[in-house]
């Protein structure tokens, strides 16, 4: 996982970030701003998106991990934005955000247990509020906050969202983070400062002068590599500012670290040019208008276009209001009856004819669902609200009651009666008309007038005539509603079954991937000996092992973890494994074959997805291992009783954001007798039955004791181990492990 370490950041980021872990109260911000969705034309303005969302996730592992195991509640709309690693699930509860819930429900719920960790996926005027209130409470908050500000002039945005001076005491940290271009590194040549410049920049930032003084600077005139800019490639660049430092309000003060100060600092090492610290707020300003600008042509434009389409829906509309009235000018009432199979749609024709044929104004159907549930299907003048609404059959129909209509002077069941003149109107006429098919009773139509005394006979004969018809139609339309019910469940059935086919058809391919990638038989080399295993989480997994023979003399070793599991996974895998063997044929340096599969990962692979890689070159004869370690765990030498850990930096392989791996080439001489371990973190990351991670320390034990094994019984009997420790418990990772026996020189 990406760590803050992983970005090549000034020292004093370290110890700032150390006093941050140890704030036990108050909101910690991280702020930046992210160019809006509609203004993509302001990124060719050179605007950088700042990396705010990468810097909140780590500085949430980094609080979890750092107070262990108290517990985490995150409070959020989307659980995408938030990813919360594997082993911290236990320790991390959702609290999403949906109807019908509120963020301020939630803050308040989430305040009342206590958490020692409360995040919020961002600040707005809903959430802002709330948030300070939870850290004045006495919790740590983590929040980020989409803005151009930083420092202290953040405090000033959040009175801008409706905070109050009070609340804002509960401000503690505000770690402000932007892109910068770094200069080209085929075009910069050494320019340095200007004295009085020079000299102007220590007085500002006195604990920089002898950075300053010691430091190189550079600047960039161009070439076709930068397409003639001087820039290439960006770099982090962070403000950290502590309201609680000095014991200053939250508005008060410089930042602890200032941008433009940690600028500098990247300057004195060669990355920036001192034009662009001079004038970094000319800048950020200049960037953040033409962003704006960019959203407002964007926004203005998308309304137009919304108001041509609201003009042509309502053109339409008008037009198929004149064919609905035509048509249905056109239809009598048999035809409704035979052809209409929807039963809402059914039972809303006959309130509505019902009420044509006898002269009233308003009418309700109810239909039988079951022997004992009667439900309103249609109305006509009644509120549309009682639409579906569920009584019970003894209220509805009378015991007794015949299939003929009755005179019925009541309000209709289900309807609080109301006073005339709070109703508007008085119920004169009213009609019990029962529905009533082959012996059975389907439902019934109450119907009612306003305006005349009573319904006539012909009027009555008429309905009971139209009941009869409309009783057999609504009884055909519910079998058919029931049979259109059990072929949806039929038709969803057999959709899921196709779609499990599809999923075991996809996880064999996979396996059958995996299992053609990784080695069954290793080459022979004088004085080695190899075993390996692999264990994945899922049916496959990303983890992969590999020994490579490169010439008589010298073979490869290589431990792989992908970042993520099943086919995507597998594929990946074997894409990342087909680069590495062509590379590595061809070039002799690890750390040079490593640095050509990242680039073409970047190139070929998924955006999303990256890899962390041991990569190590032996030298048979002489015992020498030269190695780079790209992201992945640290392997171990056993040697004499001791577990040794290899040493080397580097960052994982394939990840978009990232132009350099800045890889260390290690070497470390092999002795008789030695095991070599290579390994992926599923060993030390798996669980016990009560959330106990294996850990490190167990793991050396194990392979201390065992040491003397042959490398195959040496992983099975490790394995064995690991399986015993986990019981019952959920394997969440792959697990893979290769052991290099060193014999003796051939």
């Amino acid at each position: 996982m990406l760590e803050l370490r992983d970005f090549f950041h000034l020292p004093q980021v370290d110890a700032l970030v150390d006093q941050l872990m140890a704030t036990e109260s108050g909101l910690i911000v991280v702020a930046g701003l992210d160019p809006r969705p509609q203004a993509t034309l302001a990124l060719g303005d050179g605007f950088l998106p700042s990396g705010r969302l990468t810097i909140f996730r780590i500085l949430l592992r980094q609080l979890v991990s750092a107070h262990r195991p108290a517990q985490t509640i995150v409070v959020t709309d989307d659980q995408e934005l938030i990813r919360i690693p594997r082993q911290f699930q236990r320790q991390i509860k959702l609290a999403p955000v949906h109807h019908p819930f509120t963020y301020g429900g939630r803050i308040a719920d989430a305040v009342q247990r206590r958490p020692g960790l409360l995040v919020i996926d961002r600040l707005s005027a809903e959430t802002a509020p709330a948030a300070l209130e939870a850290a004045q409470s006495g919790l740590r908050v983590l929040s980020q906050l989409d803005t151009v500000f930083r420092g202290a002039e953040v405090a000033h945005h959040l009175r801008d969202l409706g905070v109050s001076q009070e609340l804002l005491e509960g401000l503690r940290w505000v770690i402000t983070v932007s892109r910068l271009p770094t200069l080209c590194p085929h075009c910069k040549t050494p320019a340095p400062l200007d004295p009085t410049e020079l000299e102007e920049f220590g007085r500002r930032y006195p604990s920089l002068k002898e950075n300053l003084e010691n430091g190189t600077f550079f600047r960039a005139a161009g070439c076709p590599h930068c397409h003639h800019t001087g820039r290439m490639g960006d770099v982090a660049a962070f403000d950290i500012f502590c309201s609680a430092a000095a014991g200053r309000s939250s508005f008060e003060g410089e930042s602890l670290l200032p941008m433009q100060a940690y600028a500098l600092g990247l300057a004195a090492l060669g990355h920036l040019p001192p034009d662009d610290v001079s004038r970094l707020d000319a800048d950020q300003l200049r960037h953040t208008y033409h962003l704006f600008a960019a959203s407002e042509r964007a926004l203005a434009e998308a309304n137009a276009e919304l108001q041509r389409r609201l003009a042509e829906l309502e053109a339409a509309n008008r037009v198929l209001q004149g064919r609905t009235e035509a048509l249905i000018s056109l239809h009598d009432i048999g035809q409704v009856l035979t052809t209409s199979t929807s039963l809402d749609d059914l039972a809303m024709r006959v309130c509505r004819h019902t009420r044509d044929l006898c002269g009233g104004d308003r009418a309700i159907l109810y239909f039988l669902r079951s022997g004992d549930k009667a439900e309103v299907l249609a109305v006509s003048g009644w509120d549309s609200e009682l639409l579906h609404q569920q009584f019970g059959a003894e209220l509805i129909f009378e015991t007794g009651a015949g299939s003929e209509p009755t005179p019925f002077q009541k309000w209709p069941p289900g309807i609080p009666p109301r006073h005339p003149d709070v109703e508007g109107v008085y119920l004169r006429a009213g009609l019990r008309v029962p529905l009533v098919a082959q012996g059975q009773r389907v439902g019934l139509m109450i119907v009612h007038s306003t305006h005349k005394p009573d319904f006539t006979p012909g009027e009555v004969a008429l309905l009971q005539t139209f009941a009869n018809q409309a009783a057999l139609a609504m009884q055909r339309a519910g079998l058919i509603e029931q049979l259109q019910e059990k072929i949806v469940q039929l038709e969803a059935a057999q959709a899921a079954l196709v779609e499990k086919e599809r999923l075991e058809r996809e996880m064999e391919l996979a396996r059958q991937v995996q299992q053609s990638v990784l080695p069954r038989i290793f080459p022979l080399m004088p004085g080695y000996t190899f075993g390996a295993c692999n264990q994945p989480a899922r049916r496959v997994g990303g983890d992969f092992y590999d020994v490579i023979l490169l010439d008589g003399n010298r073979f490869g070793v290589v431990m792989a973890d992908v970042s993520d599991k099943g086919m995507p996974a597998a594929l990946y895998m074997a894409l990342t494994r087909s680069l590495l063997l062509a590379e590595a044929r061809r070039e002799p340096s690890p750390c040079a074959v490593l640095n050509n599969v990242h680039r073409l990962l970047r190139e070929l692979g998924q955006p999303d997805m990256f890899v962390t890689v041991f990569y190590g070159v032996v030298d048979g004869p002489a015992q020498q291992l030269t190695y780079v370690r790209a992201g992945h765990d640290r392997p171990l030498l056993l040697r004499d009783g001791t577990a040794h850990t290899l040493g080397g930096e580097g960052t994982f392989l394939g990840f978009p954001d990232l132009d350099e791996l800045n890889l260390s080439e290690e070497q470390a001489t092999l002795q008789p007798g030695d095991r070599l371990v290579l390994y992926t973190d599923g060993l030390t990351d798996i669980l016990s039955p009560d959330g106990r991670p294996f850990g490190l320390g167990r793991l050396k034990n194990t392979l201390l004791t065992h040491a003397h094994l042959r490398p195959d019984e040496l992983c099975r009997i490790t394995f064995a181990e690991l399986s015993a420790y986990q019981g019952e418990a959920e394997q969440y990772d792959d697990m893979t492990m290769l052991v290099i026996a060193v014999q003796g020189k051939g």
